[in-house]
């Protein structure tokens, strides 16, 4: 056994001997957790081949407390990493918020809210809200803009309006970033704050998330272009399976939190989709995957995650009230792979089947 890896098991023992010690408010004692699998299976993906990582960061939450950490290779814990997706689900939860103050309507075409800011097309005039955060709006997956810190994000929009559609909105499942920029104008217009104060007044305010950013640009990327690092992201997702508080403060109302676990693009075919076929990520809904109910075995679900194109995911147990975070800088494929291969040894461990450190 390496030497990284015995300072990990070690860790995660004594954090079960800590919480079992601890007890509740309640004077209750907590389950004893021993995680040293956990870390074994994260260790097992450092190397060079293909499938392999050069390093990852790792947090796991149960019941809103941090109960393990864990990184190896070229990544700390601290490592604030590019999450590509991983954006979304933040971004769409941003928006959500103004939703939540009636300044938004989902359903309401998003060109009554551009006004002037950009010239918006009648082939784009049945576009949605909810279309444009549930990938139904036909918008093109990507528009050069999107690379181009030096424009603005008013630039950007008007460059993906003035490309035509892949098909009718609200007939089809097609990815799109750059829907997202669109979405992302509409809460510039209706708020009449920059995207970037938006976020710090919504979100990583009130999360207290200080390393979650989009960068220092005018045109941000809501659907790639944050970077976080893990322990800020899982205040993100907590907040989610919190139904939308952290502590006496509410971002979003627990019916939005309802509605993020309903598929909202149930039935519809798919013109394109990033994740792989076998996957078992088929249902979407505002920035989040719901899994298919054979991916986590011993728990009755949801599970929603944000997978990125780095391989960074983020994912959220309703039923075992649990969250977690891979951070990595490789593939889509390989995060999905280390996805599935750690969450037996969480859900055996919450479920009492695994080995025990007490």
């Amino acid at each position: 056994m390496r030497p990284r890896l015995l300072l990990s098991a070690s860790i995660a023992l004594a954090v079960s001997v800590l919480s079992a010690c601890s007890g509740n408010q309640d004077g209750e004692p907590q389950p004893v957790y021993d995680w040293s699998a956990l870390a074994t299976t994260l260790d097992s993906f450092i190397g060079n081949r293909n499938d392999e990582v050069s390093g990852y960061s790792f947090a796991l939450r149960v019941g809103g407390q941090t109960v393990f950490t864990d990184a190896g290779g070229d990544l700390t814990s601290d490592s604030v990493v590019a999450i590509a997706s991983a954006s979304k689900a933040p971004s769409a939860a941003v928006i959500l918020s103004l939703v939540r103050d009636g300044k938004i309507d989902l359903d309401v075409p998003v060109g009554n809210y551009i006004g002037n800011a950009i010239s918006w097309p009648a082939d784009k005039a049945a576009i949605t809200m909810r279309m444009l955060l549930n990938h139904t709006s036909g918008i093109p997956f990507n528009s050069p803009c999107m690379d181009d810190d030096s424009t603005t994000l008013s630039a950007c929009a008007q460059e993906i309006a003035d490309t035509d559609l892949n098909f009718t909105p609200g007939t089809k499942f097609g990815y799109s970033g750059a829907a997202y920029q669109i979405a992302g104008l509409v809460a510039e217009q209706v708020s009449g704050q920059s995207w970037a104060t938006l976020v710090q007044q919504r979100l990583t305010t009130p999360l207290d998330m200080p390393s979650f950013t989009y960068g220092d640009t005018g045109n941000p990327r809501l659907a790639g272009g944050a970077l976080c690092n893990a322990a800020d992201y899982l205040k993100f997702t907590q907040m989610i399976l919190d139904g939308g508080k952290v502590g006496k403060t509410r971002i979003l109302d627990s019916s939005q939190i309802a509605a993020m676990q309903v598929n909202q693009v149930q039935n519809l075919p798919v013109f394109y989709s990033p994740v792989p076929s076998d996957s078992g990520l088929n249902g979407y809904s505002f920035g989040w995957w719901i899994s298919d109910d054979a991916n986590h075995p011993g728990s009755a679900g949801p599970e929603l995650s944000d997978p990125g194109m780095f391989g960074s995911t983020p994912w959220l147990d309703f039923d075992q009230r649990y969250t977690a975070i891979i951070l990595i800088t490789s593939s889509t494929d390989t995060g999905i792979a280390m996805w599935n291969a750690v969450r037996p040894d969480i859900l055996d461990q919450l479920n009492g089947t695994g080995s025990s450190g007490g």
